[in-house]
């Protein structure tokens, strides 16, 4: 992995050594899945279940994305996605307005650090 890459990820939060010890303690299968990130698509599903007024399906997309952030170590997208997940354990998309886009915002951030090194 390149420095730079590495660094900026730091920089931006990322738990990068935690992430590494997840991915067996290789920077170069943690790198790879990386660039995998940008393509998840369980945001964009969520904010489609959403307009649909899918509460449970929204729920179960916030639920893996939180998952998927905190393996990643992408602290900021993680603690991001955690009020958006309990708001959607209530049952209710009320209030989600906010925490939605700091996850939005959280998110496109981290993309646009790994798609600058893809």
């Amino acid at each position: 992995m390149q420095k730079e890459f590495k660094d900026e990820l730091i920089k931006a939060n990322v738990d990068f050594n935690g992430a590494v010890n997840r991915f067996i303690g290789s920077e170069d299968i943690y790198e790879e899945f990386l660039y995998r990130f940008p393509d998840d698509k369980n945001l964009a599903q969520l904010e489609e279940f959403l307009s649909k007024g899918d509460i449970k399906s929204a729920f179960k997309k916030a639920h893996t994305l939180k998952g998927v952030t905190s393996n990643y170590g992408f602290i900021n997208v993680y603690e991001a996605v955690v009020p958006v997940v309990e708001i959607l354990r209530s049952g209710s998309s009320d209030g989600i307005e906010e925490p939605l886009a700091k996850l939005k915002k959280n998110n496109d951030f981290i993309c646009s650090i790994i798609n600058k090194y893809k």
